[in-house]
């Protein structure tokens, strides 16, 4: 999705786009998830049917097991049960939203491989999901809030002061 120069001034230009994954984008694994879970940029809407992940294997086959859940804690996140015991082998994850704050839909995929020879996640594959889904916010929103919070303190003393009249005493 492309966001152009043209778009009008405090517009949000965005759709609920792909944000991060397990298994992440390009992955390659030892061995099948449960589920696959993707985060996206937006909240997304509670309609049956409008947001939807597909898992295919190389032949076009379903590798999903098409129980949809969208995390109603964190309505950024929404998964996809896997068939058991899946080979290995590529497998295209292919999704589609409806976002909740602009209405839009938008349309991606990415790929993840099982290769049982493959090294077990690193600690940044593992991180990749929040501990704690919904509720948590991020600690450098506290940091933006404070200097929010700071400035408009200074804006408010600086218009609230009582106006200081010129002196006429020169030194």
């Amino acid at each position: 999705m492309v966001a152009t120069g043209g778009a009008a001034p405090g517009r949000v230009a965005a759709h609920a786009d792909y944000d991060r994954s397990l298994p992440a984008a390009g992955a390659t694994i030892p061995r099948a998830p449960e589920r696959v879970e993707i985060w996206f940029t937006q909240q997304l809407f509670r309609r049956e049917g409008a947001n939807v992940i597909e898992v295919r294997d190389r032949s076009g086959a379903r590798a999903d097991t098409g129980d949809l859940v969208l995390d109603e804690r964190d309505r950024t996140h929404l998964t996809v049960g896997l068939a058991p015991g899946l080979p290995p082998g590529s497998y295209a994850v292919s999704w589609q939203t409806l976002s909740a704050v602009d209405g839009d839909t938008a349309r991606g995929s990415f790929d993840f491989t099982i290769a049982p020879d493959a090294p077990e996640a690193g600690a940044a594959e593992r991180d990749a999901a929040p501990a704690a889904t919904g509720g948590d916010s991020p600690w450098w929103i506290l940091g933006v809030l404070a200097a929010i919070g700071a400035s408009a303190a200074l804006a408010a003393r600086a218009l609230l002061a009582p106006a200081r009249a010129p002196s006429d005493d020169p030194g």
